[in-house]
């Protein structure tokens, strides 16, 4: 899940720390390199006969047939996703696989696959101020701060394609120094593999008050990379998603070298 406005524990705001692509560069060499085909992103398939295939848009829990709602209960939302949300995706971005073999490209164009469904939740539950959700998809602590605040007071927040998916992704295995990277942001990360996604400027990230303001959360002038630790996790009504433990930005000193450089 591509989220570009997570943030760091130390409360530094990646939305609000715009990244120069260059900001991290480096003459050191890097890992070999090989680009991963695009494959299309197809969706996680929907349960078309399922107990929710009436439900089309998004809806609240008590309106929605009996055994739809018994599915949706346990994860303490109070309204119902249509059945088909993740059936219309962008345009996978460019992957870059820095792995070394470690990891098949076949296998990386299934982990893009999932991050792009995990992020497409991520904006629905935000723009249905379905907080419980979020857990489900990475550590709590790595959402900013406005986001968190707004979700409080059920305020709408607008996740625009520029925020969640990237034009750009290199994956990269974590390294004994990276896990000290992380560590020394106050988080504890147990995926094996980072993803540094690179984003395109122009990029806004709002909410609308209950009085019909609109407030700026986040907004990213220029383009930018973030980079997250992730792994890959099988929920029984989300799909297969990328589940985030780790995040941070070439801004923060120690930030990997090869994760800034573009």
């Amino acid at each position: 899940m591509f989220v570009r406005s997570r943030r760091v524990r130390a409360g530094v705001a990646v939305a609000m720390s715009v990244i120069a692509l260059t900001s991290c560069g480096s003459s050191a060499p890097i890992h070999t390199t090989t680009a991963v085909p695009r494959t299309p992103v197809a969706a996680h398939p929907s349960a078309a006969s399922g107990p929710c295939a009436s439900v089309t848009t998004t809806t609240d829990i008590g309106q929605v047939p009996a055994a739809c709602a018994a599915l949706w209960a346990p994860y303490g939302v109070t309204k119902v996703p249509p059945v088909n949300l993740t059936d219309s995706t962008p345009a996978p971005p460019v992957v870059t696989n820095a792995t070394n073999g470690a990891v098949s490209d076949s296998q990386l164009a299934s982990w893009i696959i999932a991050s792009t469904r995990g992020s497409i939740w991520y904006r629905w539950a935000e723009a249905n101020d379905q907080s419980p959700l979020m857990p489900r998809l990475g550590v709590v602590d790595l959402v900013s701060v406005a986001e968190l605040q707004a979700m409080a007071a059920s305020e709408p927040i607008t996740q625009p394609d520029c925020a969640l998916f990237p034009t750009q992704v290199r994956v990269f295995p974590i390294t004994p120094a990276d896990q000290r990277f992380f560590v020394g942001q106050g988080e504890t990360v147990s995926s094996r593999y980072a993803f540094a996604g690179t984003y395109p400027g122009a990029c806004t990230v709002t909410a609308r008050t209950v009085s019909g303001q609109t407030l700026t959360l986040a907004s990213f002038p220029s383009a930018s990379v973030t980079f997250f630790a992730a792994h890959e996790v099988s929920d029984p009504l989300l799909g297969t998603i990328l589940y985030f433990d780790g995040a941070g930005n070439c801004t923060q000193m120690g930030a990997p070298t090869a994760w800034c450089r573009t």
